[in-house]
């Protein structure tokens, strides 16, 4: 009876041991300063651009640029869909790197910056680490690229210097294939002011053009008159004919070589035609 006693004492021991140990595991981490805030509005954040389908991996860091959220300070990246996207699929994803991982928190903005959608942290699943990636936060969502244009990615500050323990990637195997479970430490994180995280964009429909309509009329293209300069020997002739025609009464015949040369941009057939007309 004696040794049952005993036996319970270590245990509960153990026990309260065990959890004093893992409240002494929280860090303080404080969010950032009121005076490191970069902008006074999500419309001045800078905001990085996306194309069509894109996968690429980013960090948010101490460098990164500072705004003020709902849930506090945080460090942040900020991205602009493309235009040609209507209906994309977006993966968002966040590495447990060595013990620490960033807990990410998503907000959705229209044309005018205004928040149209939030993501927190609970809609992020935990995918354990294979033979191609670590462990991570992964979460999935579609978006009207034309409604939402503007995303960013920041932290809650209420869950810095929070602990998270996920199961050991070997335990989710051997659970994945139904063998017993091996004899392995769960791993622990914290959450901290950055992270590792990586963004997949798939364009599901593209988003139609419509051509501006034209509030004017156009007005047909004018073909502008071809201005020929006569030559000096065909100004000659033409002012000498016009004065023998005139001269020989053949009045009709000077008229046609005075059109000829007008056409011919001779300005002084005008004048040697009448001064010929009047000089007989």
């Amino acid at each position: 009876m004696t040794r049952t006693k005993t036996l319970l004492a270590v245990s509960l021991g153990a026990l309260l041991t065990g959890c004093a140990t893992q409240s002494q595991t929280q860090l303080h981490i404080d969010p950032p300063t009121n005076t490191e805030i970069c902008c006074s509005s999500y419309a001045q954040f800078p905001f990085a651009q996306l194309g069509d389908n894109e996968n690429i991996k980013f960090d948010i860091d101490l460098a990164s640029p500072v705004g003020s959220f709902p849930s506090g300070n945080s460090h942040f990246a900020a991205f602009r869909f493309s235009d040609r996207s209507q209906d994309l699929l977006l993966t968002l994803s966040s590495q447990f790197v060595n013990d620490s991982v960033f807990a990410p928190e998503v907000i959705l903005l229209n044309e005018a910056f205004q928040p149209v959608a939030q993501y927190s942290l609970e809609e992020f699943q935990t995918k354990a680490a294979d033979a191609f990636s670590r462990t991570q936060y992964v979460t999935r969502f579609r978006v009207d690229a034309a409604k939402t244009p503007y995303m960013i990615v920041y932290t809650s500050a209420e869950t810095l210097g929070q602990r998270i323990t996920v199961d050991h990637p070997a335990k989710v195997r051997a659970k994945e294939f139904g063998e017993a479970m091996p004899m392995v430490v769960d791993p622990t994180y914290t959450y901290q002011l950055g992270g590792t995280l990586g963004i997949e964009v798939e364009t599901l429909k593209l988003r139609p053009f419509k051509a501006n309509p034209k509030t004017a009329v156009e007005e047909p293209v004018k073909a502008k008159a071809v201005v020929i300069e006569a030559q000096p020997e065909t100004k000659t002739f033409y002012l000498n004919a016009i004065q023998k025609a005139v001269a020989d009464n053949d009045i009709n015949k000077a008229l046609s070589l005075l059109d000829e040369a007008k056409a011919l941009g001779i300005e002084d057939a005008q004048e040697v035609f009448v001064k010929a007309v009047n000089a007989k």
